[in-house]
């Protein structure tokens, strides 16, 4: 986006009033519409990566550099915020036109624009104000925005700053273009952002599982000391071939989900999400928590009173894919604990999205 000052003439402008006796307030505000439409008091916050404010110097008294003008606008409305950082000011009164053609503000016979006229307008303001953000839509100022992508919108922002630390009062506005006139003063010229959709990402699929802490009942499926850096109890299922499983007592567990940990090393892989388990009397629930931006393909789980016995995720006895992605998912099992030893199996296997 571009802002597009003429420097030259704003400087010659400023030149030809510096001797000029102060401009009294009272004629800008002396004329008031019953139309009035408030902003807000709020804090500026960074504008989204598609569309970034572009700020205009705000002066007092022609001269005074007191603090910014931060323009942005989204799909649905333009956000004007003034901001003063001079301490010696603070903002009494703000008035503010948008619009695409200059030639609707309104303005006295001779050409000096009229605060009091201006449709967004905030007034008798708190002594501590020093940021004020107007909220405009969009479709007071143009019709179609699909149609209006970078193109010019005009912007009169005028305040009345009362002085502090023996600093008089002054009338201050956004830089710009000098509206002529009698008068000092500027409007503003902002260029309208179409925001974009971002593309959608593109996933790598990975196997993942979910960890159960030793101390709390977790096995690993390998018999090879190299793939069990942890020395966790064997299943004796397979030779070098990673994952875990749990063997878990009555309680609530929360075990973390790692895609791609080759080796049972968690330094490998990437933490996708929280499984998180209640082991009940003849009950289990099963949750799975993806942590963002990561999402779920499929899930295979192995809920038994009986110790597993193949490292198929397809034979574990529950199955559920998704399309599209998910971001979580429940599952209640209904399990006996036939041999009385007060624990259950679960073994908690994923297909894992993974951003590329």
């Amino acid at each position: 986006m571009k802002n597009r000052f003429f420097f030259g003439l704003a400087a010659g402008v400023t030149m030809l009033f510096a001797s000029c006796q102060q401009e009294t307030l009272v004629d800008e505000l002396s004329l008031n519409s019953d139309a009035t439409q408030t902003g807000t008091v709020m804090s500026y916050t960074a504008s989204s990566a598609n569309c970034p404010a572009d700020t205009f110097k705000i002066y007092a008294g022609q001269t005074i550099d007191v603090g910014n003008l931060i323009v942005y606008n989204d799909t649905q409305n333009l956000y004007v915020t003034y901001e003063i950082y001079n301490t010696n000011y603070y903002i009494e009164q703000a008035h503010l036109w948008v619009g695409v053609d200059p030639t609707l503000v309104p303005k006295t016979p001779g050409g000096t624009p009229i605060p009091g006229l201006f449709p967004y307008k905030a007034e008798g303001l708190d002594p501590s104000t020093t940021v004020y953000t107007f909220t405009v839509p969009l479709t007071d100022v143009i019709v179609d925005l699909t149609t209006f992508c970078d193109k010019d919108i005009y912007i009169y922002a005028h305040a009345a700053l009362k002085g502090l630390n023996g600093a008089s009062d002054e009338t201050a506005w956004s830089e710009g273009t000098p509206f002529g006139g009698p008068r000092w003063g500027w409007f503003s010229t902002y260029t309208v952002c179409c925001p974009t959709t971002p593309p959608p990402l593109e996933y790598v699929n990975e196997t993942a599982f979910a960890k159960f802490a030793k101390s709390q009942g977790g096995y690993v499926f390998t018999t090879n000391k190299k793939s069990n850096p942890e020395n966790y109890p064997s299943l004796n299922l397979t030779q070098n071939r990673w994952g875990w499983a749990g063997n878990l007592a009555f309680g609530d567990y929360a075990a973390p989900i790692y895609a791609g940990a080759g080796l049972n090393n968690t330094a490998n892989g990437t933490l996708v999400g929280t499984l998180y388990v209640k082991v009940m009397l003849g009950l289990v629930q099963v949750k799975y928590e993806m942590n963002v931006p990561y999402k779920l393909g499929e899930v295979h789980i192995y809920v038994s009173d009986a110790k597993p016995t193949t490292l198929a995720p397809g034979q574990y006895g529950f199955t559920e894919y998704f399309d599209p992605k998910a971001t979580s998912f429940s599952q209640d099992f209904m399990v006996t604990d036939t041999n009385g030893d007060g624990k259950l199996w679960i073994i908690a296997h994923a297909v894992a999205s993974i951003p590329k």
